[in-house]
């Protein structure tokens, strides 16, 4: 479906708007991190920002107290400030957390160190061993969390049992549909509606062919798009959607706020996954003492505490009822769809443009 010139076009059209970001991401964290090179009684450690930042920090904190390192905390918006800042500013970050998609862009940039899992063995010993050999995973990074994104239902309006994608096409949900507004999700959670993998698509005219009319009829019942977490949780606290593409963890959180009566499904035939994964920059000259954090980080209760701060569930081994009752909790990565973004990558232009003619 691919032609190599589109790739290679693709290819470019990323790495333009990388360094494009990284003007911005470097104005706002350099001046922070860059004065801070050369000390061996701290660690910078770069995230995401908000609840994942605190949880983190929290947990870091633990650490600094009983080793006297210091833990300096800086975050940015996502994988690709993360890879603007990691080119521009080389040896400014010990240690940060990216998704898969995250870890795809940083090795296209040789951005990654190698890291040795034997060097983290409370990794090997606490973390569920299906889950540490994902299939991103290719020695370069730690794997911590998923999230979900299935759908959120209003169990006061909606009277009908909600189990699969194919339940969010009832006619009754016309007008009161809300989706997210993202080709590769959106793409995933089509194919899984198929019973098929995303990552079979772009080399499959006729699966494409029958994803592209699953999206189309999804999109029937939508009334509205949704671009971030907090705007999906909007639509379903206001009444606008009573079904609504959703986070599993933003969906937790505005349970505790006082709507219990929201629900949040995994569907039978699975759902898009978001992964958060602790690197080390291949220009930090840190790694030991980043070790040394990641084998605290990855001690048992705190990882317990971690996932219940967070509201993702961190797949440890004797899982307690805080982590299982988490609405993203599932017992079986093979749950869940993992995009291989070597493969899906190269095309993701071409779906994005085949979705906004959907919309």
């Amino acid at each position: 479906m691919q032609g190599k010139k589109e790739k290679v076009g693709q290819r470019f059209k990323r790495r333009s708007y990388l360094a494009a970001a990284g003007t911005t991401v470097t104005a706002g964290l350099a001046g922070c991190l860059g004065m801070l090179s050369g000390s061996d009684d701290y660690i910078r450690y770069l995230g995401w920002g908000g609840n994942t930042q605190d949880s983190a920090a929290e947990i870091f904190d633990r650490w600094s107290e009983e080793s006297g390192v210091e833990v300096r905390h800086e975050s940015a918006g996502g994988d690709v400030e993360f890879i603007s800042y990691l080119q521009q500013n080389r040896g400014e970050v010990d240690l940060f957390l990216p998704s898969s998609y995250g870890i795809h862009l940083a090795r296209q940039e040789d951005l990654l160190a190698e890291v040795d899992h034997e060097e983290v063995p409370n990794y090997q010993e606490n973390m569920k061993d299906d889950w540490q050999d994902m299939p991103y995973m290719e020695g370069d990074a730690f794997f911590r969390d998923a999230l979900t994104q299935g759908y959120s239902v209003n169990g006061d309006e909606v009277d009908r049992e909600m189990g699969s994608w194919e339940d969010t096409k009832a006619d009754e949900f016309d007008g009161v549909l809300s989706l997210r507004d993202d080709a590769a999700s959106r793409f995933t959670n089509a194919a899984l509606a198929l019973g098929e993998d995303v990552n079979e698509i772009p080399d499959d005219d006729g699966l494409f062919d029958a994803v592209v009319e699953e999206l189309e009829a999804q999109h029937e019942n939508v009334f509205g798009l949704w671009g971030s977490g907090a705007e999906a949780m909007q639509y379903l606290r206001e009444e606008n959607a009573l079904v609504a593409e959703a986070w599993g963890g933003r969906t937790r959180a505005l349970q505790q706020d006082g709507n219990e009566h929201i629900e949040y499904v995994i569907p039978d035939e699975g759902a898009a996954t978001i992964t958060e994964d602790y690197a080390i920059p291949v220009h930090s000259e840190k790694k030991e003492t980043v070790y040394e954090l990641l084998d605290f980080a990855y001690e048992h209760e705190n990882l317990v505490d971690i996932s219940d701060m967070l509201g993702y569930p961190v797949p440890v081994v004797d899982t307690p009822d805080v982590i299982t009752d988490l609405p993203d909790y599932v017992d079986d990565p093979d749950n869940l769809a993992w995009v291989d973004w070597s493969i899906v990558d190269p095309v993701i232009d071409d779906w994005q443009e085949t979705f906004d003619e959907i919309k």
